[in-house]
């Protein structure tokens, strides 16, 4: 008789494994998994017992099927001619391998476990110093044991006026931390927030596990998702990488998966954190024709830490030998990572996303080890989650993604998040459909927020008193901090697309100025396109504009243009931060070039007494700067030029003078002006970089 497995023989007769088990147990048998293997005489008692729902089946299916067949599964992967049988191997050792684990009950850590663990840390923690994070004065005063009189005079010694009830940002707490020398611990991951959400008695439904790809950049994070998913993301990232936490429902032969992507690049660091803190499984990609690379040995080291469940997926497998696979295990090995090949626990699968190789094996692991954990959660509560993104967005403002772990979230419901409140006034899932609510465990877009919310903040739903309670006193505890521009330091201005990208990006910016070992002032970083009153600011205090994932207004282009404010637009991280450390360096030189603003006809000339010749002019063009130069054409030949020596309109000496009205000025070096001249007017800028 053919052997299989108890979720095998589950899925053909009919019963549901707990009950397979049950009956194993009550007759004696030593089965405590459903992916424990069946001898005959096991399977000879399930048969007989379930002969009535089973028999039929059995009858149909003399033989082991194959977990995932052409028939039902739409992902259907192009499996080289060879491999076939390699895969099947591979998904028997790994489907032994969970087997094992749920029977030790050691690799596969429970809720409460998990839960406990975070907790013990926490105290532990707590002991020894100042966690980096927003909070209120009179907090951080008992946290050090000063009184807060201390605190507040301390701030104003730097220039910082704050009450005991205000809210200090991240920025200041790190400036006390330093200056009362004291000790500091890691920030706490939303994680640990969302381990400490309490179930209640509300009635528990199975819900999707939460699976994030992490891995070095280019090793097919995105690409993995794009078979799975049958869409091209990866061909509209820039330079060909993930610069964002992308969250997909992706709809499977083995149920609801949800997906997160995380990017690789090493100034992302935070945001992968973030994706890893939310999630339920991990899934490694490591590239075969690359191997464990720093970005992989980051994500390796955060789920260990997290106790996070590790399914290795081996990458590019189309594009090496096949006995490269070994090499990869081997430097797995070096970090804890023992495959279940070598007497270890970890699920490692040879895939291509390119071909679709070993990917359906890869979603069935993960619907196992999903199986394992026992996923619930509470739908009928009201919604508690985590902010993974937020971002401006032209037309509804400031909005999130937010993933719930419990409840549901509606249109009209009331929340809080961090230091933001808001009402939800639309939810749009990953393909940008509208919908009015949304359960546990689906990502999803929300609008209503007052404000940006902070990435990693608690998204809860609260009542209206709440709300607005909360509301109420969310202005009198906050407190900012002027930057100070820096003589002789490189002052910039930053503007992103969303929070984390901004936050990824001054955390690089810093890494680069302790590197050089220059002064670099950041006078403000905001997320949204770059706006007029962006562009006034750098002008007003001598600073450049740079930008990642954003444009200039189109009137904030042109003030840009017309004050000689320089707004650098970069769309892949790596190419700002190149060109941010050449400019730091001093390795670019700014190199001034000459633009034309506008251009007048001249009108009536005069003649003024110890002042010299003055040229009436109507503006058809841009405008007139007094700090301008000029060349002055007649019947489009050149006859002179010069620069502005007084520009006037009205009698009133004016900075400028726009198209549609009339000016008079004097150029230096130049008198011989008739009627119909035509004059152009320029100024120097610094040359796109």
């Amino acid at each position: 008789m053919e052997t299989m497995r108890v979720y095998e023989f589950s899925r053909i007769c009919g019963v549901a494994a707990k009950d397979l088990l049950a009956a194993l147990k009550e007759a004696g048998f030593d089965i405590s998994s459903h992916m424990s293997m069946l001898s005959e005489k096991e399977l000879e008692f399930l048969k007989n017992k379930f002969s009535n729902k089973e028999q039929t089946a059995m009858e149909k299916h003399p033989k082991k099927e194959k977990t995932v067949t052409k028939e039902n599964n739409e992902f259907e992967p192009k499996i080289q001619k060879g491999k076939e049988s390699t895969i099947e191997s591979q998904t028997q050792k790994t489907i032994q391998s969970l087997a094992n684990k749920a029977e030790k009950n050691k690799q596969v850590v429970s809720k409460t476990e998990r839960k406990t663990d975070i907790e013990s840390e926490k105290k532990h923690a707590s002991s020894e110093g100042i966690t980096i994070e927003p909070m209120v004065l009179s907090d951080f005063a008992a946290k050090i044991q000063k009184p807060s009189s201390e605190v507040i005079l301390t701030l104003l010694r730097i220039g910082i006026v704050a009450t005991k009830n205000q809210v200090l940002t991240e920025d200041i707490v790190t400036r006390l931390v330093d200056h009362y020398k004291l000790k500091t611990i890691k920030k706490a991951e939303t994680h640990q927030l969302l381990q400490d959400i309490a179930v209640g008695e509300g009635k528990l439904t199975s819900r999707p596990p939460v699976v994030v790809v992490v891995g070095h950049v280019d090793h097919g994070k995105t690409s993995l998702l794009d078979y799975i998913r049958h869409t091209k993301v990866a061909a509209r990232e820039k330079g060909g990488i993930t610069q964002h936490l992308g969250a997909y429902e992706v709809k499977t032969s083995q149920g609801n998966i949800i997906f997160l992507d995380t990017p690789g690049h090493e100034a992302f660091s935070k945001m992968r954190g973030r994706g890893m803190s939310v999630a339920d499984i991990a899934i490694l990609i490591v590239a075969a024709d690359d191997g464990i690379m720093p970005q992989t040995v980051e994500a390796i080291k955060f789920a260990q830490e997290t106790k996070l469940p590790i399914v290795v997926a081996v990458n590019k497998m189309d594009k090496v030998d096949p006995s490269r696979i070994n090499v990869i295990r081997q430097q797995l090995s070096q970090y804890g990572l023992l495959v279940e090949e070598w007497g270890g626990d970890i699920i490692c699968l040879p895939i291509s996303a390119k071909t679709g190789m070993g990917v359906d094996q890869l979603l069935e692991m993960i619907s196992l080890q999903a199986g394992l954990m026992e996923l619930k959660a509470d739908a009928s509560r009201s919604g508690i989650g985590y902010i993974l993104e937020s971002k401006l967005e032209k037309g509804r403002g400031p909005i999130a993604t937010i993933l719930c772990k419990q409840g549901t979230v509606a249109i009209g419901d009331y929340f809080i998040a961090g230091n933001t409140v808001g009402k939800v006034t639309s939810i749009a899932n990953y393909q940008g459909k509208r919908i009015n609510k949304v359960g546990p465990a689906v990502p999803v877009q929300i609008a209503g927020f007052s404000d940006l919310p902070e990435v990693g903040n608690l998204f809860k739903v609260v009542s209206y008193s709440e709300y607005k309670k909360f509301k109420d006193t969310l202005e009198d505890r906050r407190v900012g901090s002027q930057k100070v521009v820096t003589e002789g330091a490189l002052n910039l201005i930053i503007k992103t697309d969303t929070i984390s990208t901004k936050e990824a990006l001054l955390e690089s910016i810093e890494k680069i100025a302790r590197k050089v070992g220059k002064d670099l002032n950041i006078i403000y970083a905001g997320v949204g396109p770059v706006s007029e009153s962006d562009v006034a600011l750098a002008g007003s205090v001598g600073a450049s504009i740079v930008t990642l994932h954003v444009k200039p207004e189109s009137k904030a282009a042109l003030l840009a243009r017309n004050t000689g404010v320089t707004i650098d637009v970069f769309d892949i991280i790596y190419k700002l931060l190149e060109n941010l450390e050449e400019r730091i360096k001093g390795k670019k030189e700014v190199v001034m070039v000459k633009t034309k603003i506008g251009q007048a006809i001249v009108r009536q000339v005069f003649a003024i007494k110890n002042v010299g010749v003055v040229a009436g002019c109507y503006v058809t063009e841009g405008r007139f700067s007094k700090d301008g130069t000029v060349i002055v054409y007649r019947r489009n030949k050149e006859i002179g030029s010069g620069a502005i020596k007084s520009l006037q309109r009205e009698r009133k000496t004016v900075k400028e003078v726009h198209a549609g009205f009339e000016c008079g000025f004097i150029v230096e070096g130049f008198e011989d002006f008739e009627v119909d001249d035509r004059i152009d007017c320029y100024i120097e800028v610094p040359a796109d970089t």
